[in-house]
């Protein structure tokens, strides 16, 4: 079984097309070939990915800062601070699923794609663009490649995306590590 480290909004403010397509998505992967590693609690899309996923029967395993610790919620992993958690997640993560986000998951996001960027690591990110809530950022890597700052495109560095939750959940349960 590999672990398929989420990236994702903890945040309760956001549109519930946004829980609808990781319900659709998270629902598609195979619980029988992923366990899910996620950062804990019941909010936002974090909480939607646990609950959908340990509703199909699947495996999740969950890093956390103390802080943020809710009850019913028990956490595998628990640290004093975000840095601690975060080593913990991508060092759990065989693959990486990146979701809808604010800072803290684009932070995630960028520090998995530089760690293949720069061959710490070579590990597959898979990339939910949902309403196209990406469409600017892969723009923005793109005009990047073409001034020279990036040289070495998605394709590259092993990201994946795809804004179609059957496209990308065939991604993921077909890749192998």
């Amino acid at each position: 079984m590999k672990n398929l480290t989420v990236f994702c909004s903890s945040k309760n403010n956001i549109d519930v097309s946004y829980h609808n397509s990781v319900v659709e998505l998270i629902g598609l992967l195979d619980h029988f070939k992923h366990a899910i590693a996620y950062g804990g609690g019941s909010g936002g899309l974090m909480g939607t990915v646990r609950k959908t996923y340990e509703k199909k029967g699947g495996k999740v395993i969950s890093s956390n800062v103390r802080r943020f610790v809710e009850d019913g919620y028990p956490d595998d992993f628990v640290y004093e601070t975000i840095d601690e958690r975060q080593k913990k997640l991508m060092e759990l993560g065989d693959m990486y699923l990146i979701l809808p986000g604010g800072y803290g998951t684009h932070f995630e996001m960028l520090e998995v794609m530089t760690k293949n960027d720069i061959g710490e690591a070579s590990k597959p990110i898979f990339l939910y663009n949902v309403n196209g809530v990406f469409d600017n950022f892969i723009k923005l890597i793109d005009n990047l490649i073409g001034e020279g700052f990036i040289t070495r495109n998605f394709d590259k560095i092993k990201v994946f995306s795809s804004g179609d939750a059957i496209e990308l959940s065939n991604m993921i349960n077909e890749y192998e590590c």
